[in-house]
């Protein structure tokens, strides 16, 4: 049975979810991301003021970015399992991640040397990891014939976090300190984490039909899929050069363009903007003409943004090339998400999610360790956002080349 959302389709398999509940699920997934998102973009914005305070050089910034991205990544296997499987406790699942992002915030902003800063940082990533499966995974389901659309709203909710996440905690920085924002931090993601579950359970989830065996097997058969594991790839590719620039655009901010704390959040508020209104068109361009046709030039353009940051001046023409760079830098995540779904089973779709996080999470968590080497080496940011760049350019020359879609999305 079919029923319309304003405009797409909502799959209902044995009338399991109503067209209320369906909107509520998108409104509340969206909304959540968004407040996710807001307290990640925070971390960066205070990253400036984490170095000074605690006295770090850039290669311990890179190598507290390299263990939250370990951290998310290996957190990824036991999300997608407990997604997959555990379904039916979305509620719990999704409001329990933004209260524990919350938690962790807090003891970030008690710490007092960089490997307690470090411990903090992971465990904040480890809580963030936990939403994306689940409420992914749902849409995924829920929305089946417009997934890349689904999941494309569901990334504009990350940007638009992004994008208040930045200014919001500029702004407080301005008043007080990053540790004050960090501790007071708590009392939100608390209340909206109760507000989540208290939605959400009213919302029914299909059990699980697979067996432990049965989902086990399915899981091995994803990892045999080649075309999938080129999608995992590219996501590597993207998500390093997409960390690295987010962990080093404030510091370059701050050390080269002597930027205070209220710009740099406006940048990288920027740098969320053009994602606002590009993903969704983004997502249902993939639905129609395919994720290649999107893909591609789209990693073209994002790694030309990249090197245009490390030349222009900045002021307006900075601003312009970030505001670019935005319409790409969080979009493309939600068309890899869509590719690796559109190309696996219903019973494995929290499992492929955390595959897709887990794996580009991992093997792009090195990147930032490696350009803050070469920026301490060369004492300036500005070759980092080069390696970035050369991540991202190879990454659409090789999704260029290759066949990775679906049948079902090949032109």
């Amino acid at each position: 049975m079919h029923a319309n959302i304003r405009g797409f389709m909502l799959d209902t398999p044995n009338n399991e979810i109503t067209k209320r509940q369906g909107m509520l699920l998108l409104i509340v997934t969206v909304g959540g991301h968004a407040l996710k998102h807001a307290f990640n973009a925070a971390f960066a914005v205070m990253l400036p003021s984490i170095k000074s305070d605690l006295i770090l050089n850039n290669t311990q910034i890179g190598i507290l970015s390299t263990f939250r991205g370990i951290a998310g990544g290996i957190a990824n296997i036991p999300a997608g399992i407990i997604g997959d499987r555990f379904i039916k406790r979305r509620a719990e699942i999704l409001g329990g991640s933004i209260m524990l992002v919350s938690v962790f915030a807090f003891t970030l902003g008690v710490s007092t040397n960089f490997w307690m800063a470090v411990l903090a940082a992971s465990l904040f990533s480890i809580a963030i990891t936990f939403w994306h499966p689940a409420a992914i995974s749902s849409l995924s389901k829920e929305f089946s014939s417009r997934r890349g659309f689904a999941i494309a709203l569901h990334g504009t909710g990350g940007s638009i976090g992004e994008t208040i996440g930045p200014i919001l905690a500029g702004s407080l920085m301005s008043v007080v300190s990053w540790r004050i924002v960090f501790q007071g931090s708590i009392v939100p993601g608390l209340l909206f984490g109760i507000i989540i579950w208290s939605l959400l359970r009213t919302i029914p989830a299909s059990q699980p039909s697979a067996s432990i065996t049965g989902y086990v097997k399915s899981v091995l058969r994803i990892l045999r899929n080649t075309k999938l594991l080129l999608v995992l790839i590219f996501a590597g590719g993207f998500v390093g050069g997409q960390t690295t620039v987010l962990t080093f655009l404030p510091i370059y901010l701050s050390e080269e363009m002597d930027a205070n704390t209220a710009t740099i959040g406006i940048y990288l508020a920027l740098a969320q903007v053009g994602g606002i209104a590009s993903q969704p068109i983004m997502g249902f361009a993939s639905d129609k003409f395919g994720r290649k046709f999107i893909l591609t030039p789209s990693l073209c353009l994002l790694g030309l943004c990249f090197i245009g940051i490390s030349i222009v001046p900045s002021g307006f023409p900075l601003g312009l090339v970030v505001l670019l760079m935005g319409a790409f830098l969080f979009p493309l995540m939600a068309i890899l998400l869509a590719a690796a779904l559109d190309l696996v089973g219903g019973e494995t779709q929290a499992a492929t999610v955390s595959l897709v996080f887990g794996s580009a999470t991992i093997v792009s968590s090195f990147t930032p360790t490696v350009a803050g080497k070469i920026a301490d080496y060369y004492t300036n940011t500005q070759p980092a956002f080069l390696l970035a760049a050369g991540l991202i350019l190879s990454t659409a020359l090789l999704a260029g080349l290759t066949n990775w879609q679906s049948k079902s999305h090949e032109s």
